[in-house]
């Protein structure tokens, strides 16, 4: 027995519709519309120089300008201006422009200093050490062999101040500030307490560390 193979095959071919080819569902009024309109939005994104937005995909995230590319545009004019000069007296002075003054200021008064030292060498309420340290700290302020030469502008000032007020913070720690008064013709406030240890701060801001150190053991302190 012979079978035909070919006789559950159509008579005729099936045909495939233009909905069921271009496979985006033609033949329905709406998807239609809503394609349409993505086209046309597509195009005028183009003519106005937009990214343009894909048929299926629809407009991606739109590029705006960055907030860094407006700034210079907008901070241009407010940079062109011109600042106006400060004047010296209306800003505050640096802390190390306000320590060179109490310095120079101290540094005008080391002869009254050296009359206080010489009248405490022969002041029998100093004990003999300290008047020894007097003695050592007057011959280093009017020797010109000093750690920094006494020709070098300031500096060389600075290391006889800064042993200066340091042997005078171990008078009145051990003498008393009573026995300097009695030998000071100056302003009294500058033997306070608090006068000498700025004075010693500002002068040791100016000296190297070791050269403080050094300064600190001649004066016993």
């Amino acid at each position: 027995m012979t079978m035909d193979l070919h006789e559950d095959l159509p008579s005729e071919p099936l045909r495939v519709s233009d909905s069921d080819s271009d496979g985006v569902g033609g033949g329905d009024p709406a998807r239609e519309r809503h394609f349409d309109k993505l086209a046309r939005e597509r195009d005028a994104d183009r003519r106005a120089g937009r990214p343009q937005r894909g048929l299926f995909t629809g407009r991606g995230p739109r590029e705006t300008p960055r907030e860094e590319s407006r700034r210079p545009a907008e901070d241009a004019p407010r940079r062109s201006r011109q600042r106006r000069p400060i004047d010296e007296d209306d800003q505050p002075a640096r802390p190390q422009t306000g320590m060179k003054r109490s310095v120079l200021r101290a540094i005008r008064q080391i002869p009254s200093y050296l009359r206080l030292l010489v009248g405490l060498i022969g002041d029998r309420r100093v004990s003999k050490f300290d008047r020894f340290l007097v003695v050592a700290a007057g011959a280093y302020l009017v020797t010109p062999i000093d750690f920094i030469p006494d020709f070098i502008p300031f500096l060389g000032e600075v290391d006889d101040l800064f042993l200066l007020m340091t042997a005078l913070q171990r008078l009145v720690a051990n003498a008393g500030r009573s026995v300097l008064m009695d030998h000071w013709r100056g302003d009294p406030d500058e033997l306070e307490d608090v006068n000498l240890a700025r004075l010693v701060s500002a002068a040791g801001f100016f000296l190297p560390a070791g050269m403080r150190r050094r300064l600190r053991k001649m004066a016993g302190r």
